[in-house]
């Protein structure tokens, strides 16, 4: 990532988060800091929350001293790999803190989250074609101290297949290019949207003031988003798909798989409303009534008829989304009506008060913090161009629920205009900035391995809903 694009993608994410977050005409005030992590959150980041299922490709190695951070010499036994991760250990961080990994004058930054303390992964892989054996890298720190002490490196040849098929699983409008656009972009991918996203803010009241109608509306201009927009990176609608499940629901539905939910705002049962939306053939468009039970058997005809070499969807046990946790066990259900064997990548779209991924527009993503343990068999960080990171932007730009309503826009010369306190958009969890990166982060596992994460969260979420928890 070069810096003059960095800048570039800082000034038209800031921009448009700028529009989003005041009135149109209002005063631009200096950006304000993010707030401090709250002391006991941070302590119970401090310990590492990934368990690695093996040592293979794992180094130990000294972390020693320089002028501005710690540097360390790339060890002679590491070749030829993909993703590139080290373990620091943070003894201490303040506002916005971030590291500058530079092997020679190639460079890259990441940012931390704030407050940072205790182990933390730094994500190299942005250098891969710089660190051959021998070379000194040098990490540079700004905003935190890094431990100078042995250190864990972990390298992964994930030999994925980006030229078979590839299947992204989202749970609503947008999650899948928030994800994943320049992983599916310009390949054969299947992008299929669970829920039609018609829940959350109600971003059109001016233009429609009863709910249920103002939410019907929103969930079908989001369905025509989630089968359209995916052509900025060139998948064509026959390769697109929602499935018209209702947002916000799928929690529910879990727990009484032959129920019949109604919409969170309204009596309709019937997902057709939203299937409307499709132009392709990979979900039938008559009535289906909003059930676990269709669900899965919908996501299992899916699995059929892509056939997909690889499957990108949610990591539940990261990712604190409802509708992302039960997608992700929807899918796993499927599974079980199907006999494909694919490598499976998950996803974090929601993570630490969805302030993750931290740092502007551009710089690096590695992996979320955790407050449970995470088994990993695998991780992938997958390069994102310029000039895709450019189209990702956009792509994101066009989703109807990421940008201002047509009411706040036709009020743009208002200059009192009250900013209604619901908009979700703001400098901290913007997605147009926590997005477009200079790579997309996944956790790799074989299916085994999913099943075992799905499995993994499940016993959480008991844990968690379990009498007395908390108490």
């Amino acid at each position: 990532m070069s810096r003059t694009l960095a800048r570039r993608l800082a000034g038209l994410t800031l921009a448009a988060s700028l529009a989003q977050a005041l009135p149109c005409g209002a005063q631009v005030a200096t950006p304000e800091e993010p707030p401090a992590a709250a002391g006991p959150r941070a302590m119970r980041r401090a310990a590492d929350p990934y368990v690695f299922a093996s040592t293979e490709g794992m180094t130990k190695l000294p972390l020693l001293p320089a002028a501005d951070g710690v540097r360390f010499t790339w060890p002679r036994t590491q070749r030829g790999a993909d993703t590139a991760l080290l373990a620091v250990r943070s003894q201490g961080a303040e506002q916005n803190p971030w590291v500058e990994i530079a092997v020679g004058e190639y460079r890259i930054q990441q940012y931390l989250d704030a407050n940072a303390l205790g182990v933390r992964w730094l994500n190299l892989s942005g250098l891969r074609e710089r660190l051959s054996p021998g070379a000194e890298v040098t990490i540079r720190t700004h905003a935190v101290t890094l431990a100078a002490e042995e250190a864990t490196l972990r390298v992964f040849d994930n030999h994925l297949d980006l030229k078979g098929r590839i299947l992204v699983i989202a749970p609503h409008p947008d999650d899948a290019e928030i994800a994943a656009f320049g992983l599916y972009a310009d390949r054969e991918a299947t992008v299929v949207t669970v829920t039609a996203g018609n829940a959350g803010d109600m971003n059109y009241r001016a233009s429609v003031s009863d709910p249920a109608e103002h939410y019907a509306l929103k969930g079908y201009l989001r369905a025509i988003d989630s089968v359209t927009v995916p052509w900025q990176g060139r998948i064509p609608p026959e390769r697109t798909a929602n499935l018209g499940y209702f947002d916000g629901r799928l929690d529910a539905m879990y727990q009484e798989p032959e129920r019949t939910f109604p919409e969170v705002y309204g009596p309709n049962t019937d997902v057709a409303r939203y299937r409307r939306a499709n132009l392709s053939t990979l979900v039938p468009g008559g009535t289906r009534s909003n059930s676990w039970r269709h669900l899965v058997e919908d996501l299992a005809q899916v699995l059929r008829k892509v056939n997909p070499a690889i499957v990108v969807m949610p990591d539940p046990r990261l990712d604190g989304h409802r509708d992302h946790e039960f997608t992700s066990v929807a899918l796993d259900e499927a599974l079980g009506h199907w006999q494909g064997n694919p490598v499976f990548l998950l996803y974090t779209n929601h993570n630490d008060g969805d302030r993750y991924p931290y740092g502007p527009a551009g710089t690096v993503v590695s992996l979320p913090p955790g407050e449970h343990p995470v088994r990993v068999q695998g991780v992938y960080s997958h390069p994102t161009a310029e000039a895709l990171q450019v189209r990702k932007l956009f792509a994101l730009e066009s989703m109807h629920d990421l940008r201002l309503s047509p009411d706040e826009q036709m009020n743009c010369s208002v200059a009192d205009l009250v900013q209604r306190p619901d908009y979700p958009r703001n400098r901290e969890t913007d997605y147009l900035r926590r997005a477009p990166r200079a790579n997309e982060m996944f956790l790799e596992f074989d299916r085994a391995g999913m099943h075992a994460a799905i499995v993994e969260f499940i016993e959480q979420y008991r844990a968690a809903a379990a009498p007395g928890e908390g108490s």
